[in-house]
């Protein structure tokens, strides 16, 4: 069983809204994703200990933040808060905003220049926020969070407001705050590519309550979850390790529940994780193991189960190596040449997607 940090069961009242959420928070990132309106942010702000109408149990580690009887203010909550507008003080430096937070923090913390060195503001210290674009605020923003301390990080769609490429470089900085400070996140976004490149752990919320909650993995290749996650078109979600590199061909070896996967145009250090993406689109079946191919991964995978899909295509549901999700879209005159059935076993030619950065 996974490490619960935090754990909750919270209910709020509201004219047209209730709130009865119950869930817990692990290691690592966890995705708070859902529609507009849903929650997301009433839950991160009772959590916060902002919301004085929530009634209900928060519990971190052997000690309670809210009861029946005892509630922390949200001073006493040992928690981070990270908006999409930052918030810094305005009449403060971006040192003076860090110092700020350093300072007023109740338990030990990391160190300010070993923060200020991971999120790149070393050049940003004599700046006012005024004169601060998009990405560096939400980076200052993230770094006065850190030193306050928090044993809780809750971000709330910070990266919303900013382009395409300020948050591919911010994404890694975030991506690696659980394993470089120790600090879990829940991180609430609408954007299912965010989820997908940075969490490590789904929490799908609807009309105020916890509907799902699992690994990202686990519920990007279940089929029931593709519609409220954002997508139509089966996939799965594998992670996978870096082995080996064959710099002659330039080509960098994966282990994976899957089995053994090679990728083209990646340079990665061995033991690096890595997370890919197949669609069924990008998987064909044979009979036998190509003997020459320009995709460069075939596995032995079996036939788990068929669904007609209209329109002549077969949706064919597989496992590779044993225990890896694997999906493909085939006609039906195709899968009456292979004779596909439940337990029939093929190979699938795959070609992976890489999602997001390094680990």
């Amino acid at each position: 069983m996974s490490e619960r940090l935090l754990t909750f069961d919270l209910r709020l009242r509201r004219r047209g809204f209730e709130l009865q959420a119950e869930g817990h928070l692990e290691p690592g990132i966890t995705a708070l994703f859902g529609p507009s309106g849903c929650g997301k942010t009433t839950l991160l702000r009772c959590l916060a200990g902002l919301e004085k109408a929530s009634e209900g149990v928060i519990r971190h580690g052997g000690s309670a933040w809210q009861t029946r009887s005892t509630r922390l203010p949200p001073h006493r909550r040992p928690v981070g808060l990270v908006f999409q507008d930052t918030r810094l003080f305005t009449h403060l430096s971006v040192a003076q905003n860090l110092e700020f937070a350093r300072r007023r923090r109740r338990a030990e913390g990391p160190d300010q220049q070993e923060v200020v060195e991971a999120l790149g503001v070393e050049g940003l210290l004599d700046r006012m926020p005024a004169a601060l674009s998009g990405g560096e605020a939400q980076r200052v923003a993230l770094g006065r969070a850190l030193l306050a301390g928090p044993r809780v990080l809750l971000m709330d769609e910070p990266l919303a407001a900013l382009d395409h490429d300020r948050r591919a470089r911010i994404m890694p900085l975030v991506r690696a705050i659980p394993e470089r400070f120790g600090v879990p996140l829940l991180y609430v976004t609408h954007t299912r590519d965010e989820v997908l490149a940075l969490a490590d752990r789904v929490m799908l919320m609807n009309r105020g309550e916890i509907v799902a909650h699992d690994t990202v993995a686990e519920m990007f290749s279940a089929p029931a979850f593709w519609p409220a996650l954002g997508g139509s078109e089966p996939t799965v979600v594998w992670d996978a390790r870096v082995v080996a590199r064959d710099n002659d061909w330039g080509l960098t070896a994966l282990a994976s529940d899957a089995g053994r996967l090679r990728l083209a145009g990646i340079s990665f250090n061995t033991g690096v994780r890595l997370r890919l993406l197949v669609a069924a689109r990008d998987v064909v079946l044979t009979l036998e193991p190509p003997l020459a191919s320009s995709a460069l991964n075939a596995l032995p995978v079996q036939v788990e189960s068929l669904e007609s899909r209209g329109n002549g295509l077969v949706l064919v549901r597989l496992t590779a190596g044993g225990r890896a999700p694997l999906w493909a879209e085939v006609s039906r005159q195709s899968a009456a040449a292979l004779r596909l059935a439940p337990g029939r076993r093929v190979h699938a030619l795959i070609r992976p997607q890489l999602l997001g950065g390094p680990d």
